[in-house]
């Protein structure tokens, strides 16, 4: 655990105050047993790649992260030798990417790995880490079905604000990012929850994230999504404009112009979905405020028993 703790130290720090950067655009890799992974770590700011100290790291479930071993001009040092055959590691230095490759991928080989590399420009080391690439070892398929996404209507205004959902079903494995930007590139990051849940089948999950803001923001938002299989973003305006709902339902033939949705249909389903996910909501605040209620009432009930210490 205190590892971990300095690897999130490390990667504040390293964002606020170093301009080094290593970036692992992989969230998470799934692969079958016996298969092999490839794992990438992009550095920028870093003088002298070639011959630069490149760390990876491994983090099994439940257990403190260990070092697998440290790659320089020349090849990797192992910190067991046992790791030999399992992984392999190289440089790209033209492009500042260094590669570990996991080779003939058994259960225990799931964990998350970092890169990591010391940094000295801010004046003394500091480590700085990868965000980090989740290694899945299962014989079920990544998949992301973009068709089935969907961006709700904004809600009735309260207190002078909407919410925006955005609901993404049917993809797999678990590991996926989804953020809130304007028109400026600039992530939005209050007002903003999400919750995902697995579906019957055990093989896939869906998610909804949903974004609270002023209604006089005058700001057009999008839902951006990272995964294993897709990377992209679904554009909502603001609730003075028209709002584009990204929905599937029945078809109705047009001879003019082929094929179109019937809106009544996915209007009636939408705001459906959206209306019982607010009331389910509400009832996790109205439960979480009796449960901090209750144990207020505990701790204060043996003070007042007791009195006054003399």
């Amino acid at each position: 655990m205190l590892l971990l703790h300095v690897i999130t130290l490390a990667l504040v720090l390293s964002y606020g105050c170093a301009q080094i950067h290593l970036r692992q655009a992989q969230l998470s890799i799934t692969r079958a047993k016996d298969k092999t992974a490839r794992i990438v770590c992009e550095a920028s700011g870093i003088q002298n790649f070639r011959d630069a100290v490149i760390h990876w790291y491994r983090h099994r479930p439940g257990e403190a992260p260990e070092r697998i071993l440290y790659i320089s001009s020349g090849q990797p040092v192992f910190d067991k030798d046992s790791d030999k055959k399992k992984f392999k590691c190289d440089k790209q230095a033209d492009q500042l990417i260094s590669t570990l490759t996991v080779n003939e991928i058994a259960p225990n080989d799931g964990a998350t790995y970092y890169c990591a590399y010391w940094d000295l420009t801010v004046g003394y080391y500091i480590k700085v880490f990868g965000s980090g690439t989740k290694l899945i070892v299962t014989d079920i398929k990544a998949k992301f079905n973009s068709t089935t996404m969907k961006i709700l209507p904004p809600s009735t205004e309260q207190d002078g604000k909407v919410s925006y959902m955005c609901l993404i079903q049917d993809f797999y494995p678990n590991v996926i990012k989804v953020t809130w930007e304007d028109e400026n590139k600039n992530e939005e990051k209050n007002g903003v929850h999400e919750e995902i849940w697995i579906h019957r089948d055990n093989e896939s999950y869906s998610l909804s994230s949903w974004l609270t803001v002023d209604k006089n923001s005058g700001k057009n938002y999008s839902c951006k999504y990272q995964h294993e299989i897709q990377n992209n973003y679904v554009p909502v305006e603001s609730p003075d404009k028209p709002v584009v709902t990204q929905t599937t339902g029945s078809c109705i033939s047009k001879p003019e112009n082929g094929t179109t949705l019937s809106t009544d249909t996915t209007d009636s389903f939408t705001h459906r979905t959206a209306s019982l996910i607010y009331i389910v909501l509400l009832l996790k605040s109205t439960m979480y405020y009796v449960i901090v209620l209750f144990f207020i009432y505990r701790m204060q009930s043996p003070i007042k028993r007791r009195g006054k210490k003399p």
